[in-house]
């Protein structure tokens, strides 16, 4: 198999290859836990004196906006696949009033406000009360209903945006207070992914999986999905609850079974990191320890945004290759779409730029005649 002559130099800027979207993503991929780090926030951005002058038009103009937005409401509550009621042991969350099959379209919410990430806190709760008092009552009153895990060593208004705001994007420089999504409950196996989708400004979450009616819609707090000791320590520290999914009741060999597991799988994404950087090894075995982590990715019944990671550095390091590498990168293209669009919908735009890498790779030559299995060994580069 023969690469690339500029090898050296190409794999330097591997994770800077076009579309924008190959760079090798951090572990904290749109991480969906509350917003807790009130220290590292910025100061505002100094505002404009807005203009208040208001003509009849004007005036006609807006009262329309505000029926359409509100008709808009009404249409979203009733098409709402969920319900919010109490959880047991975890106050209230999402429940499935339908079954929700996997990919499909669970919220889009707009935040009630949004706040800097940096900003000290003393000026931080000065604007989290001035934003709660702006609010209406249905939604002031929705706002104070929300948890606050703090008690009372900030303000209560403070203490709930601390524990309930989301991030707006994995490398967002603000973070949103949002009435639903803030309800949602934490699982290490967790059958739901929140995304914020700068194309349309909200909030959305998506069915990872098939989930049935009257099952609890959850999703995942943590960047990554470590080992059991490391989860329950941050959720404690972070969330102040010790957590009993699924994942974290097995059994202690299966538990142990699972942690070895977790252990790889951060061990392949710590090489594939180092690969995009310029590590001094080929793709080829690159591809095969991404491959390993994708069986890996079964056994642990992973089906996260890591799966639509893990296929974009396949799509980076097969770009690498000189003879098949671009019919591999289109493979590994679609199936980052596919994936994406799973978790984040097809209007997210880093879905977008996926699929228009896929397209520009239209042209490629696909192998012919190999089965099943001839082509995965083909794809990954295997071993007969």
């Amino acid at each position: 198999m023969r690469f690339r002559a500029d090898w050296k130099v190409h794999k330097k800027v591997c994770g800077k290859l076009k579309p924008p979207s190959t760079q090798h993503d951090p572990p904290s991929y749109n991480a969906g836990g509350p917003y807790s780090e009130p220290k590292d926030l910025g100061s505002p951005t100094n505002q404009p004196p807005r203009d208040t002058t208001i003509n009849k038009a004007e005036s006609v103009q807006g009262l329309q906006g505000v029926v359409t937005s509100l008709n808009n409401e009404v249409l979203e509550s009733a098409s709402r696949p969920y319900t919010i009621r109490a959880i047991a042991g975890k106050g209230k969350g999402l429940v499935a009033t339908r079954k929700i099959a996997k990919g499909k379209w669970i919220l889009s919410e707009l935040p009630i406000f949004t706040l800097p990430k940096r900003l000290d806190i003393r000026a931080l709760e000065h604007q989290v009360a001035k934003e709660v008092e702006s609010l209406n009552d249905d939604h002031r009153r929705a706002f104070f209903d929300l948890t606050n895990i703090h008690g009372n060593a900030y303000s209560q208004p403070f203490g709930i945006a601390k524990t309930n705001a989301l991030p707006l994007g994995s490398n967002a420089s603000s973070v949103g207070l949002f009435l639903d999504a803030s309800r949602i409950n934490h699982s290490c196996r967790h059958n739901a992914q929140n995304n914020w989708n700068e194309n349309i400004g909200r909030l959305t979450i998506h069915a990872l999986r098939d989930i049935e009616e009257g099952q609890e819609i959850t999703i995942h707090y943590m960047g990554s999905t470590g080992e059991y000791e490391e989860r329950q320590r941050f959720l404690r520290e972070k969330f102040r609850f010790d957590c009993k999914c699924q994942l974290c009741s097995l059994p202690l060999a299966q538990r142990n079974l699972s942690d070895a597991r977790l252990r790889e799988i951060q061990v392949i994404d710590r090489v594939i990191g180092e690969f995009c950087r310029g590590g001094d090894f080929k793709p080829e075995t690159a591809l095969k320890l991404l491959h390993r982590m994708f069986r890996l990715f079964d056994e642990e019944s992973i089906w996260d945004a890591s799966i639509a990671r893990a296929y974009k550095d396949a799509y980076d390091i097969a770009r690498c290759i000189e003879n098949g590498g671009e019919s591999r990168a289109r493979v590994f293209a679609e199936r980052t779409y596919a994936a994406r669009c799973v978790a984040e919908g097809n209007d997210s735009p880093v879905a977008q730029k996926m699929k228009q890498a896929a397209e520009e790779l239209s042209s490629a030559k696909m192998p012919q005649g190999m089965n099943d299995g001839e082509f995965k060994n083909w794809l990954w580069m295997l071993d007969g």
